[in-house]
């Protein structure tokens, strides 16, 4: 069973990708330093002159937790919608996918030989399989993630890393990119990984076209390996508007790439 193409454009995320993975992960360290800092220092206010210092420090943490809870509820809601969806279509959900890191030895997910994935869904979409989930890595002692689209393809890719500057902070922090000049995306892009005319190829108008009403995201690709990279804490709405769009980047697939990638593949054998 599959979903209909999604034709209406798909509102964005308002944050930086990086920003939002931080702040998403920073907010239960809230809790500790409400019980290690916060208690002290609201005693210690409450009890010295004036006290209206004691209590403007009750105020901030009480926002603060209470932001907290609302970004638990907001992440508890959004689950369960990718659930109802994910049962609704067929697909399955597991809690891991560690075997989903052997299937790509190229950038972004060979830097970090203690890296993740987790929330993992798998199944059928317009006759591709697919997995899709979350995927967790250490650049230089931060903790940095984003969702991840595993395609499966019939033919070989050439290496190539396409991401719109928002997601390198998670997806290629530390790498220099090669922008990319081409109208119509509904973000700036670079090239991290891969020739330029490959770049050039995959994203046609017509396949611009098809990214341009939703949320932007990037892709890594080599051999029989194509996996989009977007943002973390979708809605599902957004996801499954991406998914459609990444769908569509396939089957938009110049020839010329897919020969390029055959010889690549020839040279590794």
């Amino acid at each position: 069973m599959t979903a209909a193409p999604v034709s209406h454009r798909v509102t964005g995320p308002r944050l930086r990708s990086d920003l939002a993975w931080q702040l998403h992960q920073g907010a239960a360290i809230v809790y500790v330093i409400w019980f290690a800092v916060a208690v002290p220092l609201v005693i210690a206010g409450l009890l010295l002159e004036p006290r209206w210092v004691g209590w403007m420090v009750l105020a901030w943490f009480l926002v603060l937790i209470g932001f907290t809870v609302l970004l638990r509820v907001r992440d508890s809601r959004r689950r369960r919608a990718w659930a109802e969806a994910a049962g609704q279509l067929g697909w399955r959900i597991s809690a891991s996918g560690t075997d989903l890191l052997d299937r790509w030895p190229f950038p972004p997910f060979d830097v970090d030989p203690k890296a993740e994935v987790v929330d993992v869904t798998s199944g059928r979409h317009r006759g591709r399989e697919f997995w899709t989930g979350r995927f967790r890595h250490k650049v230089r002692r931060r903790e940095l993630g984003f969702d991840f689209l595993d395609l499966h393809v019939e033919r070989p890719l050439p290496p190539l890393q396409v991401l719109p500057t928002a997601l390198a902070p998670v997806a290629a922090a530390g790498y220099l990119p090669l922008p990319l000049q081409i109208d119509g995306l509904p973000a700036r892009y670079g090239l991290f990984n891969g020739r330029e005319d490959h770049a050039m190829a995959v994203l046609h108008p017509r396949a611009v076209e098809a990214l341009a009403d939703v949320p932007a995201f990037g892709f890594s690709c080599e051999g029989r390996r194509f996996v989009a990279i977007l943002p973390a804490y979708r809605d599902t709405t957004t996801a499954l508007a991406q998914l459609d769009a990444a769908c569509d980047l396939l089957d938009l697939m110049p020839e010329q790439v897919w020969r390029a990638g055959e010889q690549w593949a020839a040279t590794q054998s």
